[in-house]
C-alpha cells in the first residue's frame, strides 16, 4: 500500500513535469498537422525516455548507491543514464517512428547525429535523474522523521512501562516493610522471613536488571531461596549447601547460579533423608565451579521442567565464547550437574 502511493506520487510528478516542458511549445505550433504530429511525437519519445530513466533511477540506482553512499558508483550511473536516455530517444525517434508514421527528429545522414542526441539528451536526463533524486531523498526524509517520531514514541511507551514495574513493587516492598515493623515485637520469627522475602525480591527486581551482577548478592540470594524451603520442609529437608574459597569482588552473569538451585529444590528430591541432595559452590582466584548432585523426583518430568538449560548453554555461549565447562548426566535416577566458569 506504502510503495502503491509512493509510485502514483512519482507518475503525477512526471506527467506534470512533461506537460510543463512540452505543453506549451505544442499550443505554439498551432493547427498545422505536421508541425503538431511532431509535437506529439517528441512528446511521447520524450516522456518513455523520461519515465524509463526516472523509475530506473529511483527504484535501482538511488537505493543501491547514493542511499548506501556509493557516491562514486552514483556518479558513474547517471553517466550511464545520460547515454540510456539518449539511446531510448534515437531508437524511437529515428528508428520505430520513422517505420510507423514515417517522422523522425532529426536526419539519419546528418554526419554528428550521435553527437546532436547525446547534447540534446544531456540535460533532460539530467533533469529525470534530478527530480527523481530529489523526490526519493524527500520520501527518504519523511520515512526517516516517521521512524524516529516511532522511535520516541516506544521510548516514552518503554519509559512508562518502566516506571508502572517500578511502582508496584515498591508498593510491594513498602507492605511487607510495614507487615515487618508490625511483627518485629510480637513475632520476630516471621518478622525475620518478611524481610528475608523482601531481599530476596528486591534483588530479583533490581540488582538483576543488569547483565553482571556481584557475586556475593548472588550467594547471598541463593542462601535466601534454600532458607525458605527450610522454613517450608523444617526439621525434613535434606539439602547441603556448601561455599567453598574467597568471595569478595567478583561478578558472574547474573541469574546463572540459580537456575542450577532451583532445579534441585523444585524438580529433586529434598526432604527424603536417605536421599540427600548437595550442592557446592567453590570459588578460586580464576573460575567458578558449581556442582549438584540429587536423586529425581518421578513425579515430575525433570528434563522438561527444568529452568531452560538449553538456554543457559545459549547464554553461556555468548558470554564466554566456549571458554566454560558445562555437563549434566542422569545415572540409577540420579541427576548431577557441573558448570565452572572463569572469573
Amino acid at each position: 500500500m506504502k510503495n502503491n502511493k509512493e509510485f502514483l506520487y512519482n507518475l503525477y510528478i512526471i506527467i506534470i513535469l512533461i506537460l510543463i516542458d512540452f505543453g506549451w511549445g505544442i499550443i505554439m505550433k498551432g493547427s498545422n498537422k505536421l508541425s503538431l504530429g511532431h509535437g506529439v511525437l517528441l512528446t511521447l519519445t520524450y516522456s518513455i525516455s523520461f519515465f524509463s530513466i526516472y523509475f530506473l533511477n529511483y527504484y535501482y540506482f538511488l537505493p543501491h548507491f547514493l542511499n548506501k553512499k556509493k557516491y562514486v558508483w552514483f556518479g558513474f550511473s547517471i553517466i550511464l543514464m545520460i547515454l540510456l536516455f539518449a539511446g531510448i530517444r534515437f531508437l524511437l525517434e529515428e528508428i520505430i517512428s520513422p517505420a510507423l508514421f514515417n517522422l523522425n527528429n532529426y536526419n539519419l545522414k546528418h554526419k554528428n547525429i550521435t553527437f546532436i542526441y547525446l547534447t540534446d539528451s544531456f540535460i533532460y536526463a539530467l533533469k529525470a535523474c534530478l527530480y527523481s533524486s530529489v523526490i526519493y531523498l524527500l520520501f527518504r526524509n519523511n520515512e526517516h522523521k516517521d521512524a524516529l517520531h516511532k522511535l520516541n514514541i516506544q521510548h516514552q511507551k518503554a519509559q512508562l512501562t518502566t516506571l508502572k514495574s517500578q511502582l508496584s513493587p515498591h508498593f510491594l516492598f513498602n507492605t511487607l516493610n510495614n507487615f515487618y515493623a508490625e511483627l518485629y515485637d510480637e513475632k520476630p520469627e516471621t518478622a525475620h522471613d518478611i524481610l528475608k522475602l523482601s531481599q530476596l525480591l528486591r534483588y530479583v527486581t533490581y540488582e538483576t536488571s543488569d547483565d553482571y551482577v556481584s557475586l556475593e548478592k548472588e550467594i547471598q540470594f541463593i542462601k535466601d531461596y534454600v532458607y525458605f524451603f527450610k522454613r517450608r520442609y523444617e526439621n525434613n529437608l535434606h539439602l547441603t549447601l556448601q561455599i567453598n574459597g574467597p568471595i569478595i569482588q567478583q561478578r558472574i552473569p547474573s541469574l546463572i547460579l540459580i537456575h542450577f538451585v532451583e532445579n534441585v529444590c523444585k524438580h529433586g528430591i529434598i526432604n527424603n533423608i536417605n536421599k540427600p541432595a548437595k550442592i557446592i559452590i567453590t570459588v578460586t582466584s580464576h573460575s567458578l565451579e558449581i556442582t549438584t548432585k540429587n536423586y529425581i523426583n518421578k513425579a515430575e518430568k525433570y528434563m522438561e521442567s527444568g529452568i531452560g538449560t538449553q538456554n543457559i548453554q545459549k547464554r553461556l555461549e555468548v558470554i564466554f565464547k566456549g571458554n566454560f565447562i558445562l555437563e549434566s548426566n542422569e545415572d540409577d535416577l540420579i541427576f548431577k550437574t557441573y558448570l565452572k566458569l572463569p572469573l
